[in-house]
């Protein structure tokens, strides 16, 4: 999942301007700052630690991936268009 993390955080960095919404300003919308985001911390986003989310090991991987994606706290703070950005980044992976 780190993947689409990565990418979601940097898509917000460049496109959101309030301080709400950009992980530069907001320390809860940042991987490094927040551990609820960061897989090296959560386990239950851990794509080496939970097999649901192991591309190795369940076909439906990405399914998983998007349903913990939309239970992240940077899915509140991005935009339709990026939500569908980060669906296409996905599935393309």
């Amino acid at each position: 999942m780190q993947k689409l993390i990565d990418y979601a955080v940097e898509m917000m960095i460049k496109e959101n301007f309030s301080a709400e919404d950009n992980p530069t300003q907001n320390p809860l919308l940042h991987p490094s700052q927040n551990i609820e985001i960061n897989t090296s911390q959560n386990i239950e986003i851990n794509s080496s630690q939970v097999w649901e989310l192991a591309p190795s090991q369940n076909p439906q991987w990405k399914q998983e991936w998007w349903n913990r994606f939309k239970e992240l706290i940077l899915w509140e703070h991005m935009n339709e268009s990026q939500k569908k950005r980060c669906l296409i980044f996905l599935k393309r992976m």
